[in-house]
């Protein structure tokens, strides 16, 4: 922060000082930073759209799913590209809310597969219910995954 200060009140000295000088080097400083912003923008942009073609459904299915294990999480890789890493927070939510009614505490409910899955490939296991806030029960609240992580493979 200081810093930051220190380099802003020599660059106005400096304007003020030398504007023949500052005026270009100030427009050559700001059109690098924008083309730097844009060209972060359109990564992360692109990353989101890979991210979004990787379907996560979760669902309370205890009558598929092993014993103390009803929550089934099938992700499905509609991509064109490898994933090496998956990562989501579990949420659970009342129809027509969205208050996550999961009893996180410390812990946010984080996922993690360490598997690749190719294009196309499924992936499909069970999980034990986390704890739930008082007076709701697990067969009675949607869930899905937020905060999705996934490293594509090039």
């Amino acid at each position: 922060m200081l810093l930051g200060i220190a380099f802003l009140l020599i660059w106005l000295f400096a304007l003020t000082r030398f504007p023949r000088v500052m005026l270009p080097a100030t427009g050559v400083i700001v059109i690098i930073a924008l083309l730097l912003a844009a060209a972060a923008g359109i990564w992360q942009w692109r990353h989101e759209r890979q991210v979004d073609e990787l379907q996560i459904s979760i669902s309370h299915v205890p009558e598929t799913c092993d014993f103390g294990k009803p929550l089934q999480v099938s992700i499905h890789n509609t991509s064109d590209r490898i994933t090496r890493h998956i990562r989501w927070q579990l949420m659970a939510v009342q129809p027509g809310y969205n208050t996550n009614l999961l009893d996180i505490g410390v812990t946010a409910n984080t996922y993690e597969l360490g598997l690749t899955l190719q294009p196309g490939e499924r992936w499909q296991t069970c999980y034990v219910v986390p704890r739930l806030r008082s007076g709701y029960r697990a067969a009675d609240l949607h869930y899905h995954a937020e905060q999705v992580r996934v490293q594509f493979q090039r």
